[in-house]
């Protein structure tokens, strides 16, 4: 039960970390500016943190966990990436 649990989370997060890839490289594509894109990784954190703040369900609470990291290794990143970008000014 819990080794199928943990397998399921680890895809999950595989997939979003894929997503997330693809996403930055969609980013450089496009007329998409880092601080929109900063904005929607704040909100994403923000969400993330609600839902962890919220789950009850024991079996969720670790995705809960890996879902805010993974939000908030996205905003830090994309923010590190703004200040570079504003100290090359």
């Amino acid at each position: 039960m819990i080794t199928s649990f943990v397998n399921q989370l680890s895809n999950r997060l595989n997939v979003y970390y894929q997503e997330f890839k693809a996403e930055l490289v969609t980013l450089e594509e496009t007329d998409y500016t880092i601080d929109e894109e900063l904005e929607d990784a704040r909100q994403e954190w923000l969400e993330a943190r609600e839902y962890f703040e919220t789950v009850n369900d024991p079996d969720l609470i670790d995705y809960a966990i890996y879902s805010l990291e993974a939000a908030e290794a996205r905003y830090n990143y994309l923010l590190k990436e703004v200040r570079r970008s504003q100290s090359h000014r």
